[in-house]
């Protein structure tokens, strides 16, 4: 059993399922005002869209197959760079 600081895998795919429906509700609404096409995407879901790849990831190594759990958790990078980008530009 795959484990990250002795925890299951399994359970990280459930806390960062359960962080991606906290971001569904949670997200910066005031920054996003006056924004659209990109800008408003990635604010809105960019970090939902981060969390859920996690989850993916860690359900990936669960079932063990840590190669596409590797390659899964990279996708989760360019989803946080564009939330990052658009925070720190509309900011």
């Amino acid at each position: 059993m795959i484990k990250l600081l002795g925890v299951p895998a399994y359970v990280w795919s459930a806390i960062c399922l359960l962080l991606a429906v906290v971001w569904i509700f949670i997200w910066p609404s005031g920054q996003a005002t006056g924004t659209s096409g990109f800008t408003w995407l990635a604010l809105r879901w960019g970090h939902t869209a981060t969390w859920l790849i996690l989850a993916a990831a860690a359900l990936a190594a669960a079932v063990g197959a840590p190669v596409a759990a590797q390659r899964i958790a990279l996708a989760a990078l360019p989803a946080y760079a564009a939330f990052v980008y658009a925070m720190v530009t509309t900011g």
